[in-house]
């Protein structure tokens, strides 16, 4: 409710600020003392960091609608405004069913009413455009392409109608008249054209005809992989037992969805997925799981887990290959990509990692609502680039932003509607001259450690029914790596750098046990070298592998990204924050142990092969260079 003076007289424009980060894009309805016009978004992609949600949407954008109000619907006095959301049901709607993550909405950053009392409302000003949009479908007669009109009147519409002039063809729509002022807008499916098309666009507004010239450049015929795949944290949203077990299931769900949809694929977060369900299954079931990763409907990357590269040693980036390449040459896989997601970094040293372990490709999908240095570097659309590593070793690496595009592109359940307001949006940034291919990846499906969204197995299938571009398919993430690299050839950049360990201040949670396991990452170097030894002095010897395998696992999963519970900072005496902790910590105490049982078991044997004198003390340096320091050791009582 606001309230004028005096007589309404000039031009009163409502300016409203919007930002747009649901997966349907309404239009804003404004009512005037019971009179209604609607106005359609456009809205541009952002990254001013308005709120939150930019810093990891895709499509987070901002709009602004300047709506002229009729000056004959105000009133001297109170004035009453209503600003309403509409989310249209066109025919374009595939489904009846409600989008849970996302839902339609309008986002108000701003909202402003300016009077220019010099000014004019022009009740009979017609505007109209006619936009190509990315839309084409198939038609008995070939390929059309969806060109949006948007027309915008200042009167009450009784009759009208849009008729566009493409070349030598020539479509009609009708206007629906059920507003008194602001804008409508139709779509024409006009046949594909391969060049320019110059043409007009005449609308007919109660018996008044008003022409517009247009100029119509076709869009590009997009191809969108789509991999099916969620994050892992081992805990922070539930206890991480709980965990390996939704994961687990996850897995479960997805290979049923590949034997009910021959086309769905889907690619798991971590080998530690693989590995829980290996160790939680029956041998039947785990036997069907190594077909499926051989027939590559289920993809397993390199990395044992998201590990934090920053505090990680350079060996133990190195190990966290091991586990995933021994698995992939048991079951006949592919050994070609790891991927980070969520919070970890990218330090400098892990592209010389990845090229030197035979890896072809590195897709990162991550947070960035702090500390956010790749997005604000651009790099996600520096996409696919060259990582080239300290030493020269280069890795194609593909950056996302953020990582379960699907939910936000098309909601959960995923609805194949709500990508044609979406889709564009996220294209945006691809639609330019230096990117040559077609062909774009869509990064995830959905949040951490959730059971899989069954629908989304139809997705691909329901939308290519709707639109013959973009075309849409399941896959990997190494197969529209290949794809886009193929077509991009020699103009992908080369990027030298470390992307920085912004996320990794969680790891001062706990400060000793960090400490402690930074101490036994280095210490384990040792343990293996003099097991080693002991083998090579006493060949009936062999080091113990249990052993060494248990503590590897312990530091690879101290390493990985997540540290205690979601609810530490509100409820840090929860039990679930208690207990996350505790098993996080035990990954540190553990290793610590089977260190020591190693070195002493080693020590032990080698002591044995030294010729001295009882009450020798012996000591060993394990690293690669001579050194002094003071030793300290304990002494019996009364021994000397």
């Amino acid at each position: 409710m606001f309230d004028l003076p005096g007589s309404p007289e000039g031009l009163y424009t409502l300016v409203v600020a919007l930002l747009h980060y649901s997966p349907r894009l309404p239009s804003l309805q404004i009512e005037i003392n019971g009179h209604r016009g609607w106005f359609y978004q456009r809205p541009k992609l952002n990254y001013d960091a308005g709120d939150t949600a930019n810093l990891f949407l895709p499509i987070y954008s901002a709009d602004t609608i300047n709506a002229d109000l009729p000056t004959q619907y105000l009133q001297k006095g109170i004035n009453k405004l209503v600003l309403t959301a509409i989310d249209e049901s066109t025919e374009r709607d595939d489904a009846q069913s409600p989008i849970v993550i996302g839902d339609s909405a309008l986002i108000y950053d701003a909202v402003k009413l300016v009077h220019d009392p010099a000014g004019r409302y022009l009740a009979g000003k017609v505007t109209a455009e006619a936009i190509p949009t990315i839309f084409y479908k198939s038609s008995a007669d070939g390929l059309n392409e969806i060109v949006e009109a948007r027309v915008r009147f200042g009167q009450p519409c009784r009759n009208g109608r849009a008729v566009l002039t493409a070349g030598k063809t020539k479509h009609t729509q009708n206007l629906t008249c059920n507003r008194d002022f602001g804008e409508q807008q139709v779509d024409f499916e006009v046949p594909e054209f391969a060049s320019s098309l110059k043409g007009e666009l005449a609308v007919t507004l109660n018996g008044h005809s008003s022409r517009f010239p247009v100029e119509l450049w076709p869009a590009k015929k997009w191809t969108l992989f789509v991999v099916p795949h969620e994050h892992l944290d081992i805990g922070y949203s539930d206890y991480q037992s709980k965990v390996a077990e939704i994961q687990s299931r996850a897995i479960d769900e997805a290979m049923e969805m590949t034997h009910s949809h021959p086309e769905y694929r889907y690619s798991m977060d971590a080998y530690w997925c693989a590995e829980q369900f290996m160790r939680g299954r029956s041998q039947e079931n785990v036997e069907k799981f190594k077909k499926a990763v051989a027939s590559q409907r289920i993809f397993v990357p390199a990395q044992y887990a998201s590990e934090v590269t920053g505090f990680a040693t350079l060996e133990a980036l190195i190990r966290s290959f091991y586990r995933a390449h021994e698995f992939q040459k048991q079951v006949g896989g592919k050994f070609d990509y790891a991927n980070i997601t969520d919070v970890p970094s990218y330090s400098w040293s892990y592209a010389s990692v990845m090229a030197a372990a035979g890896l072809q490709y590195f897709i990162a999908g991550s947070d960035n609502y702090r500390a956010p240095i790749l997005l604000l570097g651009r790099q996600h659309e520096n996409s696919p680039f060259w990582w080239e590593g300290p030493d020269g070793g280069k890795i194609l690496m593909w950056y996302s932003r953020h990582y379960h595009q699907v939910a936000t592109l098309f909601g959960l359940p995923p609805s194949a509607s709500a990508g044609r307001d979406s889709l564009p949006l996220f294209l945006e940034i691809y639609n330019r001259p230096d990117y040559k291919s077609d062909g774009v990846l869509v990064y995830g499906t959905q949040v951490e450690n959730t059971d899989l969204f069954p629908q989304q197995a139809d997705l691909v299938s329901e939308w290519n029914k709707l639109y013959a571009y973009p075309k849409m398919r399941f896959s990997g993430f190494s197969e529209p790596m290949e794809y886009i690299s193929r077509q991009m050839g020699d103009s992908i950049p080369v990027i030298r750098g470390d992307g920085g360990p912004y996320w990794e201040d969680g790891i001062a949670i706990d400060a000793r046990t960090t400490g402690l396991a930074r101490e036994n990452e280095y210490r384990v170097l040792a343990a293996e070298k003099l097991s080693t030894l002991t083998s090579l002095v006493n060949l009936a010897v062999r080091p113990d592998r249990k052993a060494l395998n248990e503590l590897w696992e312990d530091l690879l999963k101290f390493d990985e990204h997540t540290w205690t519970a979601d609810r530490v900072e509100r409820d840090p005496e929860s039990l679930e924050s208690i207990r996350q902790s505790a098993v996080k910590d035990a990954t540190v105490t553990e290793a610590k142990r089977l260190i020591d049982h190693v070195l002493g078991r080693s020590l032990a044997s080698l002591a044995n092969f030294i010729p001295n004198p009882s009450g020798t003390l012996v000591v060993f340096n394990p690293l690669n260079w001579g050194r002094s320091s003071l030793v300290t050791v304990d002494l019996d009582k009364g021994w000397i």
